[in-house]
């Protein structure tokens, strides 16, 4: 008796894993939570027949009542929650007119962070230190379909380069890493240190998480419900706050224009830095000094010799002494011509 309940223990341990195996994210129990989106659900666990309808009662409604909404089920199999049927109406379904709990809709929510691990700091919309190790740190609500089982994951990475180029897989200091179903173990999932930056592209990366489960990001994809809004993240190996320093570049000027003179940011004390390609022309100030008073001395020659006399000084001049008057001597001759005539004619 004692072996046979011990086969039964085990016989029920194989089937449980066996179940667990087979099911998958698409299976639905009663009362299970399905999302927005999700289309190919199978909600034949929870008694809902082909042709059966399922009612939904508005907060503040009687359950007494009639149900605020009926919808039909025509595929239990392969069971779509339409957004355009559900939306507005999230809550607990029941199987009308029986009244049993058939699946709770919820809204999906994702979003996405970058962490650099190395540093230790959330790296979302600012600077990694090319080389670092990063980590993704995805926010969902859609963890709860956990309870589901199976292996499958419910979210993806897009990871696009500057170049745009997207990227599946990383690789890390655990080896290469896929982006792809990636599991989500809670409301907040880190993907822990997947991505090592030392040999990738310098420039600015976009991280985006998509609900690749049951194509939730194609039927539901507004920004923050199957796929979260892009983060950015810049990788490269210097400080994008360090700034470069001053130059001045004084280029060329051309015929009857201005020189001209460009300035980048920084200190006014930088020395000035030419363009080599470019010849430079020095500007210099010219300041105007007024000639000396005096005279410039010509530079002797080897031929010429020149002299600069002095300049007479003027002394003051004294009163002339009037001299005695002169007869004019023309007059004098005459008058002795005359006497000698005169004597001569004497008797």
């Amino acid at each position: 008796m004692k072996y046979s309940l011990t086969g039964l223990f085990s016989l029920l341990i194989f089937l449980f894993c066996v179940s667990q195996v087979n099911a998958d994210l698409r299976t639905i129990s009663p009362g299970g939570t399905v999302f927005l989106g999700e289309e190919g659900l199978d909600i034949s666990a929870t008694g809902v027949m082909n042709g059966g309808q399922i009612g939904w009662w508005a907060p503040g409604s009687s359950r007494s009542s009639d149900p605020t909404e009926l919808m039909t089920v025509s595929s239990p199999d392969s069971f779509y929650v339409s957004p355009s049927a559900f939306s507005g109406k999230e809550g607990l379904w029941y199987s009308w007119p029986e009244g049993s709990p058939v699946f709770q809709v919820k809204r999906p929510q994702v979003s996405v962070r970058v962490y650099d691990e190395t540093a230790d700091f959330d790296a979302t919309g600012k600077w990694i230190p090319r080389g670092d190790a990063v980590s993704f740190r995805i926010s969902s609500n859609v963890y709860e379909a956990n309870s589901r089982g199976g292996p499958d994951g419910q979210v993806d990475i897009v990871l696009t380069s500057p170049e745009g180029a997207k990227y599946s897989s990383v690789s890390g200091p655990s080896g290469s890493f896929s982006l792809s179903g990636i599991p989500l173990t809670s409301s907040l999932t880190s993907t822990g240190p997947v991505w090592s930056t030392g040999g990738v592209t310098v420039g600015t990366w976009t991280v985006q998480a998509e609900l690749s489960m049951n194509r939730i990001k194609d039927n539901m994809p507004d920004l923050g419900a199957g796929i979260s809004v892009p983060v950015e993240v810049l990788i490269q190996n210097v400080n994008p706050l360090i700034k470069a320093p001053v130059a001045i570049e004084i280029g060329t000027p051309e015929p009857d224009r201005t020189p001209i003179v460009t300035q980048t940011t920084g200190p006014a004390y930088s020395t000035p830095v030419t363009k080599p390609a470019t010849p430079v022309q020095t500007l210099e100030t010219q300041i105007q000094t007024p000639a000396p008073a005096f005279t410039p001395v010509p530079t002797p020659t080897s031929t010429t010799e020149h002299t600069i006399e002095p300049t007479p000084v003027k002394t003051p001049e004294s009163t002339p002494v009037p001299e005695p008057t002169k007869a004019p001597l023309g007059i004098l001759s005459i008058i002795g011509a005359g006497f000698v005539l005169m004597v001569l004619r004497r008797p």
